[in-house]
């Protein structure tokens, strides 16, 4: 099983702008690729079964279109949630260390 380790809190930022920035180029992409699956449905230029059987694959292909965004959406979210309980349990650890100090001088 593949794990998520963070070390670096601000690297890890950076993977989740580098999807969200994705995010709306690959929604553009299927965008295009639904005006792509019109421009096959029956022109003037190309009618014919196979024509049709085209069609029909670019639309089962569209299925998987909405799908995607909105997995690629949950994993954006997971991440950020990710980070935040990271953040969250990295200020914990260091608050707890200062207010140890103390005991953990050996000097003291």
């Amino acid at each position: 099983m593949n794990k998520i380790l963070i070390t670096n809190s601000a690297q890890f930022e950076e993977v989740i702008r580098a999807f969200e920035q994705s995010l709306p180029k690959i929604k553009d992409i299927f965008t295009n690729e639904r005006a792509n699956a019109e421009q096959i449905n029956a022109t003037s230029t190309w009618t014919s079964e196979t024509q049709k059987i085209m069609y029909e694959k670019y639309k089962l292909l569209e299925n998987n279109f909405e799908p995607i965004e909105e997995s690629l959406q949950l994993y954006i979210n997971f991440m950020k949630k990710t980070l935040e309980d990271y953040k969250a349990v990295e200020e914990h650890i260091n608050q707890m260390a200062e207010n140890n100090s103390n005991e953990l001088n050996v000097n003291s």
